[in-house]
C-alpha cells in the first residue's frame, strides 16, 4: 500500500487486516513517479522522503482520494461542509431537474454498487420529472 500521507485514511477494520497480513508492506510519505515494464507492469518507481524507490510489483490498483469536485455546482446543489451534493436517497437537488449519484453525492457507504444503484433511482426520478413537465 503506498499512501501519499503521513497515515492511512480507510476504514480501521480494514487497516487492521491489512497491518497483520504478512504478504502487505505499508509505504507512507510516497507518491507513484513512474510505471515500469514493456508488455506488463514489472515496477513502480516511488517519490519518498528518502529519494526515489523502486518497488518491483506484478500489479497495481489505483484508488485516487475522497475529495468530490462539486464547487463548479453549489449555485444548484447544497454541498455539505466536506464538499459532497446533500442528497437523500432521492438522489434529488434544491433545484428542480437537476439530480445527484455516485460517490459525489454525501453518503455513508462509497463503493460502485451504491453508485450505480444512485444511478438508477436519479433516472427514475429524472423521467418522472420530465413526465410531468
Amino acid at each position: 500500500i503506498v499512501q501519499n500521507l503521513a497515515f492511512l485514511t480507510g476504514e480501521d477494520k480494514l487497516q487492521e487486516q491489512g497491518n497483520a497480513a504478512d504478504n502487505v508492506s505499508v509505504i507512507l510519505e510516497a507518491t507513484v513517479k513512474e510505471l515500469v515494464g514493456d508488455s506488463s507492469l514489472t515496477a513502480i518507481v516511488l517519490n519518498t522522503k528518502g529519494g526515489e524507490q523502486t518497488l518491483e510489483v506484478d500489479g497495481m490498483f489505483i484508488a485516487i482520494g475522497l475529495i468530490p469536485q462539486n464547487e463548479a455546482f453549489s449555485d444548484l446543489m447544497d454541498l455539505d461542509s466536506y464538499g459532497y451534493a446533500d442528497s437523500d436517497e432521492s438522489c434529488t437537488t434544491k433545484t428542480q431537474g437537476v439530480f445527484v449519484a455516485g460517490d459525489c453525492r454525501s453518503k455513508r457507504i462509497r463503493q460502485v454498487a451504491t453508485a450505480a444503484a444512485d444511478g438508477a433511482i436519479a433516472a427514475l426520478a429524472a423521467c418522472d420529472y420530465i413526465d410531468n413537465l
